[in-house]
């Protein structure tokens, strides 16, 4: 009877040992995968400041290209703007008789 209680110890310990292996390989398999989501979480926010930079160069080029207006351009724009003038002055001296 004896022997059999050594028998129920010795495979007692065996599984706590083999349950104490196991817990360690799950708790470094956590820490692997803790580390990597702390990588990707730092590659995301890079990610973003740059697509928010990228952003902001986009913009900016875009208020560029509307600031850069060739002198026809201006010119053009001149003669629309005088010729609405002189529409208008029409216009009131038409009213006013």
């Amino acid at each position: 009877m004896n022997t059999d209680y050594d028998d129920l110890i010795i495979s007692l310990k065996d599984k706590i040992f083999k349950l104490i292996v196991l817990v360690n390989e799950e708790k470094t398999k956590n820490n692997v995968l803790l580390k990597n989501k702390e990588e990707l979480e730092l590659q995301l926010k890079e990610k973003k400041l740059l697509i928010q930079q990228v952003e902001q160069k986009y913009e900016n080029l875009k208020l560029g290209k509307i600031i850069d207006i060739s002198g026809s351009e201006i010119h053009d724009a001149q003669i629309k703007i005088n010729r609405i003038v002189r529409e208008v002055d029409n216009c009131i001296a038409l009213l006013n008789k």
